[in-house]
């Protein structure tokens, strides 16, 4: 008995014609693309798949590629107003990308503009009212000048909230979100600001769309194509299995939410598409700790667990107390790390343990990152590596691109340190050996950070060595990260971990 109106029909079988032609697009080997860009014929399936729904989610495993796909999804549509959000860490990174691959003759003065300064130099900026010397993207005095200009606006993250009118004060042809878990989380201000700007086209980019819960890939979606997962609760009743203090503790119907997914997002593993790209080698190496360090870890593991066992039992399972108790677990991992960073003396098995490994590699001239969770250990393995290179969060913008620099183009800097800081976005595949000295608890930052040197470009094996301090939380977390990979391989992210594995994570012993 109901009447519909024929051109509300039309539409939405035309947008099913869409999806049905991109989730078939999406795993061909290769596809007609013209684009003046050096496409790899995945690539060229990745930025047809973008063109042809209009908004997506480029979410091929890192190291595929990605930007290159977006710019030449960009390019395709004549874009002329583009505005890109990353990460603060690699925004010069983008506009070195935008012109190595658009612009190898150069960039014509403000066609590429990195958006920095004080709040109203951000504002003219955005606004296009003055444009940046090329020579002077680094943001000194004399780098800008009035006139109107400006194709590619590179932004931060952290100037959504700032900068927000001024970003608003036009229609984009293209927003592109760069490392997109940034906005994964729905009820957050930078996450629904960003979906307050106007564009034609919507382009989010992750290799890791779900890092750690399965809802977080409902604000994504919503970024790229507004209401089209429906509102965040009825997303959360439908997918979501809640506790009875509103905590997401597990995931249903995935086959259905996988399936819906694909309308928006195309995603392809180096396996699949880079048989030719060098293999990856991983190697645990196990390592005993002192009876210093023994007696230490096990006594704070005793007041950790003390803690766990006279918690109110009807607050066990709190995303509070879940919280609380992996801020303790920290302390276990910092002293699988090294004694020092809880002010103890200087000695570490570990730390020891990586010199010795270091003097092999250094011997037949292998470039090596060593990735860290805790700057303060970063600052420890620099200073016992002469010569050694580091980026931690609270390098400047300018020095990290220095060092990156320094590391690609000087053979006699080998070593380089990073935090987590380090992670996203950087393109290290001068090295070959990736080491981590201690392991994050997501599965997604692990491949975040091997996919810095296993990437396009890499010409050799990249060994990937991991160091587990022996009946340590190391272990343990190695095998949650494992066990995480089925929920990965339904919808791409990692369960969270549960008071339960915290328990035995405890009471783990090798």
């Amino acid at each position: 008995g109901f009447t519909i109106d024929p051109e509300l029909k039309a539409a939405i079988e035309a947008d099913q014609a869409v999806a049905q032609q991109a989730v078939v697009l999406a795993v061909q080997p290769d596809a007609p693309f013209d684009s003046p860009l050096p496409l790899f014929p995945y690539q060229k399936v990745g930025a047809s798949f973008l063109y042809q729904i209009g908004s997506g989610l480029m979410a091929d495993e890192v190291g595929l590629g990605k930007t290159i796909q977006a710019l030449a999804v960009c390019e395709k549509v004549q874009a002329q107003k583009i505005l890109i959000f990353c990460p603060s860490a690699i925004k010069y990174q983008w506009a070195a990308e935008i012109e190595r691959f658009l612009y190898p003759a150069g960039a014509p003065e403000g066609e590429i503009v990195v958006v920095e300064g004080n709040k109203r130099t951000r504002d003219l900026l955005l606004q296009g009212q003055i444009v940046v010397r090329r020579e002077s993207w680094k943001g000194k005095a004399n780098g800008w000048h009035k006139g109107t200009g400006g194709r590619f606006f590179i932004v931060n993250y952290e100037l959504l909230l700032r900068n927000l009118e001024a970003m608003c004060c036009r229609e984009w042809d293209v927003i592109i979100a760069d490392e997109a878990t940034k906005i994964s989380n729905a009820t957050a201000k930078t996450s629904k600001a960003i979906k307050r700007i106007r564009a034609k086209r919507r382009i989010a980019m992750t290799g890791t769309p779900v890092s750690n819960r399965a809802n977080e890939a409902w604000n994504i979606i919503d970024f790229i194509s507004p209401g089209a997962f429906g509102n965040y609760y009825s997303f959360l009743q439908r997918y979501c299995l809640k506790n009875q203090w509103g905590g997401v503790f597990g995931y249903r119907n995935m086959d259905e939410l996988s399936a819906k997914l694909k309308r928006y997002m195309i995603r392809r593993m180096k396996v699949d598409v880079l048989p030719e790209l060098p293999e990856k080698i991983i190697t645990d190496i196990p390592i005993e700790m002192s009876e210093e360090e023994k007696v230490f870890y096990k006594r704070l593991k005793k007041e950790i667990l003390f803690e766990i066992e006279h918690t109110d039992i009807s607050k066990i399972n709190a995303p509070m107390t879940i919280q609380y108790t992996l801020v303790k677990l920290t302390r276990l991992r910092q002293v699988s790390d090294s004694m020092e960073l809880l002010g103890e003396n200087t000695k570490s098995s570990k730390l020891e343990a990586l010199k010795e490994i270091l003097s092999e590699f250094l011997d037949v001239d292998r470039k090596i990152i060593i990735f860290s969770e805790f700057s303060e250990m970063c600052k420890i393995i620099h200073r016992e590596i002469p010569g050694s290179l580091m980026i931690i969060g609270e390098t400047s913008d300018k020095k990290r691109q220095e060092i990156i620099k320094e590391f690609t183009e000087y053979p006699k800097k080998k070593v380089l340190v990073l935090s987590s800081a380090g992670q996203y976005g950087l393109n290290l595949q001068v090295a070959d050996v990736l080491i981590h000295y201690d392991q994050p608890w997501s599965l997604a930052k692990s491949l975040q950070r091997d996919g810095r040197a296993h990437r396009i470009g890499q010409k050799n094996k990249v060994q990937i060595i991991n160091l587990l301090s022996r009946g340590t939380v190391d272990h343990y977390v190695k095998k949650v990260l494992h066990a995480k990979a089925e929920l990965s391989n339904q919808l791409l992210g990692d369960t969270p971990i549960s008071m339960g594995d915290i328990q035995q994570m405890l009471k783990y012993e090798l």
